[in-house]
């Protein structure tokens, strides 16, 4: 038992035990067709819902269940484990639905909050751009009042989004672009409620196709002259940096209890191999240069699960520390790729082989050290904390 499992509530326990079954008797099965197929998972997303995996932390009143951000951290290491795919789906659309639950007025709660608890509407973010990464000083998409005065009928969307878990196959996506006339400090930037791609004319998408995490779509987006109404701003004018950070701690030891969920997942397959497969007369796990990639992996697994959940528990307990969130998030990205990795090696050359569930699970580990902040960003902001900069 670790530090934190003994914070752990019957709620926390409950809602891993339910990802548990879900990740076994429903994500598991699929996990090798969605690998093969590279198809959006829906169903599964559905079942996710019906499940109450999807709506953890959005609240009772508007179809979610109402619990914290350690359960959410729980249910996505767990569901991981089956699959990282599912997992990263996961995480795009709640972190899509949380802004509308935290800055949505109760119309715009009331419309799409049940539907994304349950499932039967998919979220995505869309802040990500070509040539601005996520910085909001140089975002370049725009959104124009049209209309006259300081009431708009609605809005116009020009620009380009790179990127965005779940966009173009989302139901709704939360564009982030420039409006004016917006407040001094608020970096130009504001946050609009867009529908999927088949219902608004001018929104395109381009699917990017990656070396893992098949399932899991993101590419590009484009809008030429997309039309909202005036109701499709979420929050205020100019409060776009606000809403699109307000979560981005959450965001970061979201995608650590990822890592921690791929990690494990081949952490046991390497120990089950080690103990099956014999070599020389012997189990592979009775020779000591085994040994001593199975207790480093088992290191590295235990290292970044104590941060990750260190940095969740303090989320949930509302004390977010910046320093807590990047380092859990790079630690944890880290020890997903040096334990898939090492799993492999267990392996020998059987773990290379397609199909092996330790090959996919190194081609998924890679893409956590670049996606919600790269590793290198994480250690600066843990530096510049550290040192007082």
């Amino acid at each position: 038992m670790t530090l934190i499992d003994g914070l752990l509530t019957e709620e926390h326990r409950a809602f891993e035990a339910r990802a548990a079954e879900f990740a076994e008797e429903v994500v598991a099965p699929r996990a090798e067709e969605i690998e093969a197929t590279d198809e959006f998972p829906r169903e599964v997303m559905e079942a996710a819902g019906e499940a109450g995996l999807l709506g953890v932390m959005l609240p009772e009143e508007h179809g979610g269940e109402g619990s914290d951000f350690l359960s959410y951290c729980l249910v996505v290491d767990r569901v991981a484990r089956a699959s990282g795919a599912v997992a990263e789906s996961i995480q795009g659309h709640v972190f899509a639905a949380l802004p509308i639950a935290q800055h949505g007025t109760e119309a715009q709660k009331e419309t799409y909050l049940p539907r994304m608890a349950s499932g039967e509407s998919i979220g995505a973010m869309l802040l990500t751009e070509p040539g601005a990464g996520s910085s909001p000083s140089g975002l370049e998409s725009e959104a124009e009042a049209v209309g006259e005065g300081d009431d708009p009928g609605g809005y116009c969307i020009t620009g380009e989004k790179a990127f965005g878990t779940n966009a173009g196959v989302a139901d709704v996506h939360l564009v982030v672009a420039r409006a004016e006339p917006a407040p001094e400090d608020s970096h130009g930037v504001s946050v609009f409620l867009v529908p999927g791609t088949d219902d608004v004319d001018g929104f395109e998408f381009e699917r990017a196709e990656f070396m893992g995490m098949r399932g899991h779509v993101t590419g590009d987006s484009s809008f030429d002259g997309v039309e909202v109404p005036a109701d499709a701003l979420l929050g205020e004018v100019g409060q776009g940096f606000r809403i699109a950070m307000g979560t981005i701690g959450m965001a970061r030891t979201g995608l650590g209890a990822i890592g921690v969920g791929i990690a494990r997942a081949a952490f046991d397959e390497a120990v089950e191999y080690a103990g099956d497969r014999e070599q020389g007369g012997q189990a592979v796990g009775e020779y000591q240069a085994v040994q001593v990639l199975v207790a480093d992996m088992d290191a590295h697994l235990h290292g970044a699960r104590n941060l990750v959940y260190d940095s969740a528990a303090a989320i949930a307990a509302d004390e977010p520390d910046t320093r807590a969130s990047s380092r859990a998030k790079w630690v944890a990205s880290d020890a997903a790729e040096f334990v898939t990795r090492n799993a492999i090696q267990v392996h020998g050359g059987r773990g290379y082989r397609k199909g092996e569930p330790v090959e996919r699970y190194f081609r998924d580990a890679k893409i956590l050290s670049i996606i919600g902040g790269t590793t290198e960003i994480q250690k600066t902001t843990v530096a510049r904390q550290a040192l007082g900069l």
